[in-house]
């Protein structure tokens, strides 16, 4: 069998109200989400699988939960904050860049490996490595880590509500369902005694025990047992139909709900406090953790933003590279002689000039890395003077953004409180309600003991004939 802690899970602030999942604690929370109204759905909790046209509570929240479009961006949003709290947790660490190049350069230009002007087509290819660190941010990159956190913390809690309050959608139409199918029951008792009361009056209207004016009143209570029952039927109708929406089932397939067995309340909501109803609601109600979650990351925004302000200070190297085809090497020298006309006394003389002519080879494309490798290192230091007023006006926004968040706040546990106290006044009606009713109950019944079991009898007794 099903836990009961488990059936409760997603509906254990069924109406706003704390049921507590350890129902072995004996705080007075204990008391919190056992009122009236809460006791007759959780009693309705009973094993079901979702694939049968019988449905229980269990199974309609698991599949409303399961199916939500709501959860499933809800669950995008965490994903999203964690994404982000990964990253602002890597920005601490160094970073390690590479960068390569292919060019081809046409006329008048400067060959990077040699450094000199050449006109000539050459292909060149340059390669570079480059690392930096943030040393100093004023707190930026701290408290982006915390904020990150506590973005993280709320899209969980704002997750946890979204569940919540499916399922307690679910349960309230599971509920609006129940009273329409118990309201069809009453409202077909009620036309089946009215047509028989109709078939009696018949017979003592002819043996003239009844006036024919009678018939009429009659046949107006009898239209007006039809349009309930007809009412009835169409809040069932329009019941199941929203819960089919809510579980993303087609209009056309067959549903019903399971009719639970000997309900009755399991505590007097007049042993329950508002201030311990509300104290077990603060600390358990997730939109309230949220809130407050958002509320304390607009207070680290502040200070993110009032670093901007700040000078950023870092250190950083790099390693860079170059390849030209039109590099080359001398691989050795060949003597020449070489002949130049000279003049002596105004003649002309040839003379051989022995000279060292150079043996040039391509160098290869690997040497070349190795020959033209260069590095260095150094430390950064970026102050802001002017910038169109942006890092103060940001600081301004931050702050507006901080004191929305704490309204937000404030108006959350505020309306926690109302719904809160809404939830326990409703409780005692139920109770009060509910003590009538069986007042009404026992007093009709003591009255139909006392009457006769011939009905033509007691109709005389009661109209006087």
């Amino acid at each position: 069998m099903v836990n009961l802690y488990e059936r409760l899970f997603y509906i254990n602030f069924f109406f706003k109200a704390r049921i507590p999942l350890n129902f072995a604690e004996t705080t007075p929370c204990m008391k919190i989400g056992k009122l009236i109204i809460i006791a007759l759905v959780v009693l309705a909790c009973r094993p079901g699988l979702n694939g049968q046209k019988i449905w229980n509570l269990e199974a309609c929240i698991r599949q409303a939960v399961e199916k939500s479009l709501q959860v499933e961006s809800a669950v995008l949003a965490v994903e999203n904050t964690e994404v982000t709290a990964t990253q602002t947790q890597h920005s601490r660490f160094p970073t390690l860049n590479a960068s390569t190049n292919a060019t081809w350069n046409f006329g008048r230009t400067i060959d990077p490996t040699r450094n000199e002007f050449i006109t000539e087509t050459f292909f060149n290819n340059g390669v570079s490595l480059s690392t930096g660190v943030t040393l100093f941010n004023a707190g930026r990159i701290s408290n982006s880590i915390k904020q990150s956190a506590m973005d993280n913390r709320a899209a969980v809690q704002n997750l946890e509500q979204v569940k919540r309050d499916i399922a307690l959608n679910a349960a309230t139409f599971y509920l609006n369902i129940l009273f329409a199918k118990e309201s069809i029951v009453n409202a077909q008792k009620q036309l089946a005694q009215t047509k028989n009361q109709q078939q009696l009056l018949e017979k003592q209207i002819a043996v003239g025990n009844r006036p024919e004016n009678d018939r009429i009143e009659l046949e107006a209570q009898l239209a007006a047992n039809e349009q309930t029952l007809v009412e009835a039927e169409n809040q069932f109708r329009l019941g199941t139909l929203n819960m089919k929406q809510l579980l993303r089932l087609p209009p056309e397939e067959a549903f019903d709900i399971e009719v639970p067995q000997n309900l009755g309340p399991s505590t007097d909501p007049d042993e329950v406090t508002f201030e311990i109803l509300l104290q077990g609601a603060m600390a358990t109600q997730p939109s309230v953790a949220a809130s407050e979650w958002s509320w304390k990351s607009t207070i680290l925004g502040e200070k993110i933003a009032a670093s901007q302000l700040y000078p950023t200070i870092g250190v950083g190297g790099s390693l860079r590279s170059n390849y030209s085809n039109k590099g080359f090497d001398i691989s050795g020298y060949d003597e020449q002689i070489i002949n130049q006309t000279v003049y002596i006394n105004g003649q002309e003389v040839t003379v051989g000039f022995p000279q060292n002519i150079p043996r040039i080879e391509q160098t290869p494309y690997i040497s070349q890395f190795q020959d033209n490798l260069s590095y260095g290192f150094g430390v950064t230091m970026s102050i802001p003077i002017y910038n169109n007023y942006a890092a103060r006006l940001g600081v301004q926004r931050a702050k507006l953004g901080q004191e929305s968040a704490r309204v937000n706040f404030e108006q959350v546990k505020e309306s926690l409180k109302i719904t809160v106290g809404q939830a326990l006044n409703d409780a005692k009606a139920t109770k009060a309600r509910f003590i009538a009713a069986e007042k009404t109950r026992r007093a009709q019944q003591n009255l139909y003991n006392k009457l006769d079991l011939n009905p033509c009898k007691n109709l005389q007794n009661v109209n006087g004939y």
